[in-house]
């Protein structure tokens, strides 16, 4: 099936555009991504903005990837032009200001997963 047909099927949800992303020390990668404000998830709910999230990914081995979504540490609500995109940026930048984003994210975890 083509990838056009196949995305006319019902396919509602926006595919993210990646806006940054880099490599980081000893494994893994950190992105920017936004999404526009098609559809929320699923819900079948319209958003009017854009969503930009900063993830990392930990997992150096893709195959460890598969069927595991990456810590989103960061993410607003707005278009790629407002001036918080780049307080997102300094973070994905920073390696340091990175470690305190994912304790952060751990600890907001619920405790049944920590285990993962």
């Amino acid at each position: 099936m083509e990838d056009a047909e196949m995305q006319s099927q019902g396919n509602d949800v926006a595919t993210p555009r990646r806006l940054y992303r880099r490599e980081l020390p000893g494994a893994g990668f950190v992105c920017i991504d936004v999404t526009d404000g098609a559809e929320e998830a699923g819900t079948g709910v319209p958003r009017e903005s854009s969503r930009i999230r900063v993830y990392v990914e930990r997992r150096a081995n893709a195959a460890r990837r598969v069927g595991h979504e990456p810590p989103v540490v960061a993410e607003f609500e707005g278009d790629d032009l407002t001036p918080a995109l780049g307080e997102l940026y300094r973070l994905a930048s920073d390696n340091v200001a990175l470690a305190r984003a994912l304790l952060e994210w751990q600890t907001r975890r619920p405790k049944d997963r920590l285990a993962d």
